[in-house]
């Protein structure tokens, strides 16, 4: 299934750029070039000047809604952006609006946001670093993940209830542990299908989004759906956008990554077939609050 797409006026990518911009006059930052480009089965990656480096979610190969058609790009179709500005890279992916170049627009702008999510520059705007979500999730919380992946391996019986859905087939998640019985999984969770995020997001106490919703379109629709939880978290490589504009738009919690080695980035994109995992060797993860408090009133 996917999702209905927002207006292009109030898209949450169109308003971070525009924050981008500001961001980097008020703080007379280099404007970072596009250096390469990477693309695998499941990332898009921009490796940028001034050690910019930025990742996002390409769905090519790893969900069954998007086709070539989507996500499929043409080796010279990129090779144009090299040796331009990262804005002006973000900007034309974003006019096209087409999946794979929104997915190209998240990575360019999650690198022009590395400069911008180190732990001084957030600590100086008032926000909390080094936020333990962990600790804001109650026993008695109904918690919600949108996106089926390790997240929820940590919250799995520490909560009330929790609930996943995802837009790839529940039947995608089942597990059988055969011995003298059989055991059918996931247990302690409930999947369903992103039709339900409607009802299972209302419900919810603490709702974890993934940043892919920033690359197919559908961020403000599923943030709009836990508009009363408790907490709501933006997670995930593709989730390192510029934090500002994501405070701004119901999000009270950003966790996502920071290159630190562009070195071993450039060689993880090319080598690696898993790259979000072999990211984990060059990256810093980061944990960030819109208030000291982070929970909404």
């Amino acid at each position: 299934m996917i999702l209905k797409m927002s207006s292009t006026e109030n898209n949450i990518l169109v308003k971070a750029i525009a924050r981008l911009e500001e961001e980097y006059e008020r703080l007379s930052l280099p404007r970072a070039r596009v250096l390469k480009l990477g693309l695998q089965p499941g990332w898009n990656a921009v490796i940028g000047s001034d050690g910019c480096c930025g990742v996002a979610m390409s769905f090519r190969r790893n969900n069954p809604n998007y086709g070539d058609a989507e996500t499929f790009f043409e080796v010279n179709e990129l090779k144009r952006y090299v040796g331009t500005s990262l804005f002006d890279m973000a900007r034309d992916c974003l006019r096209d609006g087409s999946v794979r170049h929104r997915s190209m627009a998240v990575a360019a702008m999650n690198a022009l946001s590395q400069p911008l999510v180190a732990d001084d520059v957030l600590r100086a705007k008032g926000y909390a670093t080094g936020v333990d979500m962990a600790r804001l999730v109650h026993e008695d919380d109904i918690v919600a993940i949108v996106g089926y992946g390790g997240l929820v391996r940590e919250y799995t019986g520490r909560c009330k209830e929790l609930h996943v859905t995802d837009m790839r087939p529940v039947s995608a998640f089942g597990t059988a542990i055969i011995g003298e019985t059989v055991t059918y999984g996931p247990v302690g969770i409930r999947v369903h299908p992103a039709e339900d995020n409607p009802e299972v997001l209302a419900r919810a106490d603490v709702v974890f989004i993934t940043g892919s919703t920033l690359v197919n379109d559908t961020f403000e629709e599923v943030a709009g759906y836990a508009s009363n939880a408790r907490l709501c978290c933006l997670y995930g490589s593709s989730a390192q956008l510029l934090p500002d504009v994501l405070f701004e738009n119901g999000i009270d919690v950003v966790m996502s990554v920071a290159i630190t080695d562009t070195g071993r980035f450039e060689q993880d994109v090319m080598n690696s077939s898993d790259m979000e995992g072999s990211l984990k060797k060059g990256q810093r993860k980061y944990t960030v609050g819109k208030s000291p408090g982070v929970a909404r009133d």
